[in-house]
């Protein structure tokens, strides 16, 4: 889940994909990571492999496997390209082909693909760099589909984590008030941060959003195995980690023991022009 900035509802908010030390802290833990987060729905794997012209998928910040081992299981071949050397290996012990690289650095080799995808990941590239390289991969009609998971928290695990980040990372861009409504919205402007940087390529058809709505009910211990694994945690310290953990443990507590997320999957998804 990316963290929220203070007024990025107005689309004024950093750009991820200049924080590189960030993007890159995920494999602290790659097993926790690819324990504790969940898969995409399956309708969103069928819709994109369905809308696309074949079945060779390049995943993009690939990460531990979690979206190329669920194309594979579709019956797609799938390369990842994941800039975390630690990521990585955990993905290639899952059965994974991954070459390790920024992918605005990655070198092809003159190799096409039929899908470009990339599972909560492609905040972290440069949206007009990365657009024009998933273009350059892509066979004509090829389809480029980044997607995230968006969870609409409960408003009292929010309001747990504004508390505990002002107290152990008052630094922290983490905004509670863009998310107490309606999260998919408060994504907005990240989304149209991607879809502009596919326009500015001018490669590709006018990009368009496909939600997919599902839930999960985490127990206390599974949603907190996860919290660590969120951008913007992966780098506190280890008694800072704990007071946010033991915050939002708090939180689910006074919830009953458990939480169920609501989460829509959003897809930015658009096809490389015949001529581009």
């Amino acid at each position: 889940m990316p963290i929220l900035a203070r007024g990025q509802s107005d689309g004024s908010g950093p750009e991820p994909h200049r924080h590189r030390r960030t993007a890159e802290s995920f494999g602290v833990d790659a097993e926790r990571y690819d324990r504790a987060r969940p898969p995409y729905p399956q309708a969103l794997v069928d819709r994109i492999v369905m809308a696309s012209p074949g079945r060779r998928v390049l995943d993009v910040g690939a990460g531990t496997g979690i979206e190329a081992r669920q194309f594979q299981d579709a019956g797609c071949t799938v390369l990842g390209v994941e800039p975390d050397e630690r990521m990585a290996a955990f993905a290639r012990r899952s059965g994974v082909e991954v070459e390790v690289a920024r992918f605005e650095d990655w070198q092809p080799a003159g190799r096409q693909f039929d899908t470009v995808v990339a599972g909560t990941a492609w905040h972290w590239v440069d949206p007009v760099v990365g657009a024009a390289k998933a273009a350059q991969v892509l066979r004509p009609g090829g389809r480029l589909a980044p997607f995230h998971h968006v969870p609409q928290l409960p408003a009292e695990m929010i309001d747990a984590l504004a508390g505990a980040l002002r107290r152990v990372a008052p630094g922290s861009p983490f905004n509670p008030g863009l998310l107490r409504n309606s999260a998919v919205e408060a994504y907005q402007p990240l989304f149209a941060r991607i879809a502009d940087g596919i326009r500015q390529s001018g490669r590709f058809s006018e990009p368009e959003q496909w939600h997919f709505t599902w839930q999960r009910t985490y127990s206390r211990a599974e949603w907190l195995d996860q919290l660590p694994t969120f951008g913007g945690l992966t780098q506190l310290p280890a008694d800072r980690l704990a007071e946010v953990l033991h915050s939002a443990g708090s939180a689910i507590d006074g919830l009953g023991g458990h939480v169920t997320v609501p989460y829509t999957s959003v897809v930015i998804t658009s096809t490389r022009s015949p001529a581009a």
